[in-house]
């Protein structure tokens, strides 16, 4: 049951990553009497399932990773930051002036995914005099229900807020098969028969 618990885990059953914060509980287990019918071929794969199951009826939700970035500016740039933070949906923790200095520094977090381009972004609207740090900092939930089929998405236009986790699980899931064609592409075929 751990075992088929853990590759539950290890795979989720949205976009097979791992999953976090969630607590399962058995409350009641009926095995097999006959010990070929309880074997780790059957057991393993049926709580897999069973952890699948539980998953999904429990509303899952995405979560991302949101990177803490330092930017420092001169003041005269802080509003530009705030601007091309707002659309890449990061969020300001605190500005303050540095000390002896005429710079100030802004602390925000910023999802990583928004984070592709953002300082090339952050300096072509501050003319180049901003800079900035990132870091991983945690784990935050995605906005929208991910299994909401209602959800219409077009393509090249941007999701709004409530649907980026309907938009994140399509993209993932278009991703990983194209992958997993390709590696099935790439993989020599052996030629059947010899020739003489």
């Amino acid at each position: 049951i751990v075992q088929g618990f853990q590759w539950a885990t290890r795979e989720g059953p949205l976009i097979e990553e791992n999953i976090r914060n969630v607590k399962f509980k058995i409350l009641d287990a009926a095995i097999a009497a006959d010990p070929l019918q309880r074997g780790g071929g059957q057991v393993i794969p049926t709580a897999r399932r069973v952890a699948y199951s539980a998953l999904l009826l429990a509303t899952p939700r995405l979560m991302e990773p949101v990177y803490f970035t330092e930017i420092q500016c001169p003041a005269d740039c802080v509003s530009a930051i705030y601007t091309v933070l707002a659309r890449r949906r990061g969020n300001v923790s605190r500005d303050m002036p540095k000390p002896g200095t005429p710079l100030y520094i802004v602390h925000a977090y910023l999802p990583a995914i928004e984070s592709f381009g953002f300082e090339t972004d952050l300096r072509t609207h501050t003319c180049g005099q901003a800079f900035c740090l990132s870091m991983f900092d945690h784990w935050a939930i995605v906005p929208g229900d991910p299994l909401d089929k209602a959800i219409l998405l077009r393509p090249l236009e941007p999701a709004p807020a409530p649907h980026l986790a309907r938009e994140f699980l399509l993209k993932t899931r278009r991703r990983k098969v194209k992958s997993d064609r390709e590696k099935e592409a790439e993989t020599p075929r052996e030629e059947e028969g010899t020739r003489t």
